[in-house]
């Protein structure tokens, strides 16, 4: 809100300021001008007159005279040395030249008698004295003016930010997961409309997560049962040879492989994934985990690097998954050797796996995590797999509010880092 309400006021208050401005130019040009006209052609005559009336008494007896004059007027008159003010050489030349003279600072207007060392002072007049507080009293209604503008600035600004705080923690939550969160604002409000809105693309987006998790299950349901009716009537039949059998079942299997991969894939692929978290030692799961793996790949070499040794919450089932894609991927390409190493910062948990196969070049870093992405000539159908591996293995870490790269491994090949915040909620 800081920011918006500095933004609104400041525009407000420039275009008053910009407005005043503008008054006070035309005020400027045309009031106190022609005033401040007057008010010289007035201490001319005033002056004239009383020239003509000191001219022919002595210069001693001048001041006495003026005061014994009775014009009723609201300054005062009096005769002073020269000397008795001390000019620029710009305003000395008009003195010695007759014109009248006005001292701001002073609020008074001198003019020189002619043939003498005198000069007639009248004031303070109380014009002057006048337009100069009027100055101050300006600058002291523009401040007002600004402290002022705040507080209506403030009253129109702060329901409007309540309701777009409303809006924008809505909008989080539904981000975050939670497709039920609506948000509902009065009639009167500037965000009905908005609202509306938001309700209904939420509704729309709701309703297509369902479709198509609708869809994929169905798919996958129909897909299995047919699969299992081929299986059991190939076991079933005596015509086919080993070899042909064999290779039915490995087609039937990696069909099954990849119904289970798509749904994992999907129900990793929602706004929000329940995770069933709970503390585990990471050095010693990993022992065992990769223990688990060399045994099913003998003709590999897997090596667990020392690691940190470190406890996390975790949800075990995919965890348990990421290892496995992570270590498959990296048993289609490597020649021999996959290394297996864990970093901790106390704060953050790395996995990483190494290979010594081809590698990823640069620019396909970032596709190798899309689903159904093969990168060729070194990484493609040949290899086998379904391509959805390295997605799920992005899709878990999106789950856990972590992150997975592509880098280049020390062994010449590709190495992928896990990263995961280690205190789970």
């Amino acid at each position: 809100m800081k920011k918006l309400f500095i933004q609104f006021y400041l525009l407000l208050f420039v275009c008053f300021l910009v407005m005043t401005m503008l008054v006070g130019l035309v005020y400027k040009f045309t009031a106190e001008r022609a005033g401040r006209q007057s008010l010289d052609d007035l201490m001319k005559s005033s002056l004239y007159l009383m020239r003509s009336e000191l001219r022919e008494i002595p210069p001693r007896d001048w001041n006495k005279t003026i005061k014994q004059l009775d014009f009723n007027l609201s300054f005062d008159l009096r005769i002073e040395p020269l000397n008795h003010y001390h000019l620029d050489a710009q305003a000395a030349e008009r003195l010695r030249s007759g014109e009248i003279v006005a001292l701001d600072d002073e609020y008074t207007f001198i003019q020189r008698i002619p043939r003498s060392h005198y000069v007639l002072a009248v004031g303070p007049v109380p014009y002057l004295y006048f337009m100069h507080q009027m100055r101050l009293l300006d600058v002291a209604l523009i401040v007002f003016i600004a402290f002022s503008l705040a507080v209506p600035v403030f009253i129109w600004l702060r329901p409007h930010w309540k309701e777009m705080l409303r809006l924008e923690s809505a909008a989080q939550r539904f981000g975050e997961g939670h497709l039920d969160e609506r948000i509902h604002f009065d009639n009167t409000s500037s965000f009905e409309r908005l609202g509306v809105a938001f309700n209904q693309m939420a509704d729309n987006i709701n309703t297509l997560i369902a479709s198509k998790k609708q869809l994929i299950d169905g798919i996958a349901h129909e897909l299995r049962t047919p699969l299992v009716r081929l299986r059991y009537r190939l076991e079933m039949s005596d015509n086919l040879s080993e070899a042909e059998s064999v290779a039915l079942n490995r087609d039937i299997g990696q069909l099954e492989a990849l119904i289970d991969e798509l749904l994992t894939y999907a129900r990793l692929d929602r706004p929000q994934n329940e995770l069933h978290l709970k503390p585990v030692e990471l050095s010693g799961w990993l022992e065992n985990h990769v223990s688990d793996l060399q045994a099913l790949h003998p003709a590999t070499t897997l090596t667990l690097l020392p690691s940190t040794a470190c406890e996390s919450l975790l949800d075990l089932r995919l965890m348990s998954r990421v290892l496995d894609n992570l270590v498959n991927n990296a048993l289609r390409y490597c020649q021999q050797r996959i290394d297996i190493h864990f970093a901790s910062d106390g704060v953050t948990g790395v996995l990483m796996v190494d290979d010594d196969g081809p590698g990823i070049p640069d620019s396909e870093r970032q596709r190798v995590f899309e689903p159904f992405v093969r990168l060729d000539p070194s990484r493609d159908r040949a290899t086998g797999g379904c391509g959805l591996g390295l997605a799920i293995v992005s899709s878990v870490a999106t789950a856990m509010g972590g992150s997975v790269a592509a880098r280049h491994s020390p062994l010449g090949g590709a190495r992928f880092e896990f990263c995961w915040p280690l205190h789970l909620q």
